[in-house]
């Protein structure tokens, strides 16, 4: 078994903690009980439950949160929790970050979830598909439809346009 020893640097600073596999909330809870400052980013996402597809939050980083902390102090508390895996390192340091980035996500996210922008694309654009079958391939933006959570774009197929009906968070400008 290898030992390093990991470089610290005292003061209240924010961390990146990895948690087991869908255990953020529960550790969020956690570490909040230890008085520490917790953040956990959120985003919505359709899911298939079943046959029909929900939106649903998922966590937007799955698998981390962030917690502010001075690392000499609470770091033992935080790193033993239950559902903590470790802090984020680079090498043999813990990554701190920089409270800028947690105020640029905090302003992203109003209540805690992150608000992601409609497709900006106008008619006759070139979008990319991300999801689904056609993942990877160009087609034409022909509209948005009801309330920009669905597209309509044009996939040129066997050489003609082919009308698809996509989630608009399956599609990107390019």
């Amino acid at each position: 078994m290898r030992q390093e020893s990991l470089q610290i640097e005292p003061g209240l600073k924010w961390y990146a903690i990895r948690t087991k596999p869908n255990r953020e909330k529960e550790v969020e809870k956690r570490l909040s009980a230890l008085n520490l400052g917790v953040f956990l980013p959120w985003m919505r996402t359709r899911r298939r439950i079943g046959t029909r597809f929900h939106w649903v939050l998922v966590p937007l980083f799955p698998g981390y949160l962030f917690c502010r902390l001075d690392i000499v102090i609470s770091g033992k508390a935080a790193r033993y929790s239950p559902g903590v895996k470790d802090f984020l390192t680079f090498g043999n340091r813990i990554a701190d970050i920089g409270s800028d980035i947690i105020q640029g996500l905090r302003e992203r996210c109003p209540d805690g979830v992150a608000q992601i922008e409609p497709v900006t694309a106008k008619t006759g654009d070139t979008v990319r598909i991300n999801e689904g079958p056609f993942s990877g391939l160009d087609a034409v933006f022909e509209q948005s439809l009801k309330g920009s959570e669905r597209v309509a774009v044009l996939l040129e197929i066997l050489g003609r346009q082919t009308r698809l009906v996509l989630p608009s968070e399956t599609i990107a400008k390019i």
